[in-house]
């Protein structure tokens, strides 16, 4: 059992989607390069006042009360993901019919168990696409291209029982058969007008006069021709897209981010559906004079908190702002599996990861990129060399074992604190760091290190480990002399 779903005049409503104070009023959509823009699609009231499709803008502009608009396929696409939502809430399997723009046929075998009989089922389909804001028309039968014939040639909701297929659409026109021009034009000539009439010859004259078209002809005709339904592979991903386009440059990121409020909570309502959280939110801004802005907001876990993204957004566009007004703006979003971790009992709560992003986002805005996130060492002969990267925490770990024997770790001095040292026999007896003096109980050393002569950012140091003696104080530190500079430093001291 199928039931299709068919929006007619489909281009002409993506159109007054975005327009809804045009849905009375005549107008059209012109496709084409000027000045040889043509009528693409044109809804019921253009097509009364004459209006037809192929028309140039010059002769549409002849009507004084048509309004013309032009052809934007993101409306298209935006159109088409709407209705193929709608019917993935009613069938898992669901078929793109191709041939006509924004139909889909359901396999709808099984559904009666959650939405009733075939004609309750039918009516919430197409209250269903109403509240989308499409104006549908819904045909159920048993046979695929029967059910297509009759949502395309009757208004409303047809419901077909099994075995009278070729009753049901006997009365359309053979136009519904979606025939080729040719064959059309045999039809016409042989006074053929309705889908009955073609069925009432015989098919052995058809073949004989149309090959194996006529065939396929005859049996769509009668409601008899077979059908291998190719069901849609939904695409979660591709459907996690948000688009808007502005009248008027924005230039207030207040005002953008009310936009962007609406847009990550239906983003975000989608991926709640499918049990997952938001890894990823990439902002594409359409600047005023047709420069873009792109912006991508990763957060280190993934968030199911509007609040939180939202406030990550607005972060972001503050440190880099577009550089003129914005005219439309798309939101991308990249689902994942939310982030579960078993905390210990006795051990502190760690903080909340969207209120750890935040405050990364705002360390970020006021330090800058390369100062915030998590220390990376880089394959340098420089010691101590390193990098920031985003933080990004691994997975928790089970049956961690903790090693007993603690390894002896060097606490580096970020800047290195300038010390003073006596030398005898050319290394190190007494360093005086920090207002006292300490006396050299041993010491390794030197190691001598350099590197990047050819750069202006060549170093060169000799290191030594020292233990240092005060009284009752001792201490296992690093120092280090520059010859560049002639002075002593202290690297760090081992824990």
């Amino acid at each position: 059992m199928y039931a299709v779903l068919h929006p007619s005049n489909f281009f002409a409503q993506a159109a007054a989607r975005q327009r809804p104070d045009l849905r009375k009023r005549p107008f059209v959509v012109l496709d084409g390069e000027p000045p040889t823009e043509m009528v693409f699609a044109a809804n019921h009231a253009a097509r009364s006042q004459g209006v037809e499709i192929g028309m140039t803008r010059l002769q549409a502009e002849t009507f004084p009360e048509v309004v013309a608009l032009r052809r934007v396929i993101e409306h298209e696409h935006t159109a088409h993901a709407t209705v193929h939502q709608v019917a993935c809430m009613f069938s898992p399997r669901i078929e793109s019919v191709e041939e006509r723009p924004g139909t889909y046929a359901l396999d709808i075998r099984g559904m009666d168990l959650l939405y009733g009989d075939v004609a309750e089922l039918a009516n919430k389909l197409r209250r269903s696409v109403m509240t989308a804001g499409f104006l549908a028309n819904i045909a159920v039968a048993e046979n695929f291209h029967a059910a297509i014939s009759l949502a395309c040639g009757r208004t409303g909701v047809s419901i077909v029982p099994s075995g009278c297929e070729a009753h049901a659409i006997g009365q359309l026109p053979v136009t519904a058969l979606h025939l080729a021009p040719e064959h059309e034009a045999t039809f016409a000539a042989w006074g053929i007008r309705t889908c009955a009439e073609l069925a009432a010859l015989a098919e052995t004259d058809l073949i004989a006069r149309l090959g194996q078209a006529g065939k396929k002809l005859h049996s769509l005709a009668c409601g008899t021709w077979p059908h291998l339904m190719f069901p849609i592979e939904p695409s979660f991903e591709a459907g996690l897209v948000e688009r808007m386009e502005l009248d008027f440059p924005v230039e207030e990121l207040e005002r953008l981010l009310f936009l962007l409020s609406r847009m990550t909570t239906e983003l975000l309502e989608r991926v709640r559906g499918k049990a997952r959280a938001i890894a990823a939110l990439r902002v594409v801004l359409r600047l005023d004079g047709g420069a873009q802005h792109e912006r991508t907001v990763r957060p280190a876990l993934p968030l199911q908190d509007t609040a939180t993204l939202l406030k990550l957004l607005q972060l972001d566009l503050e440190t880099h702002p577009p550089s003129a007004g914005i005219v439309g703006l798309e939101l991308h979003a990249q689902s994942a599996a939310p982030y579960r971790a078993q905390h210990g009992l006795f051990l502190p709560q760690a903080p909340e990861p969207g209120q750890l992003e935040v405050m990364l986002a705002r360390m970020r805005k006021l330090l800058g990129e390369q100062r915030v996130g998590s220390p990376e060492l880089t394959d340098d002969h420089r010691p101590n060399a390193f990098r920031m990267v985003p933080f990004e925490p691994p997975p928790p770990r089970r049956n961690e074992r903790q090693s007993l024997s603690t390894p002896l770790a060097l606490r580096v001095s970020r800047p290195p604190h300038m010390v003073g040292v006596s030398l005898a026999n050319h290394a190190p007896v007494r360093v005086f760091w920090d207002g006292a003096a300490y006396v050299v109980r041993d010491a390794a050393g030197p190691v001598r290190v350099s590197g990047q002569w050819w750069s202006e950012a060549n170093w060169c140091r000799e290191e030594w480990d020292v233990r240092l003696e005060n009284g009752t104080v001792e201490r296992l530190c690093r120092i280090a002399f520059d010859p560049r500079s002639r002075c002593w430093y202290l690297q760090g001291t081992y824990d």
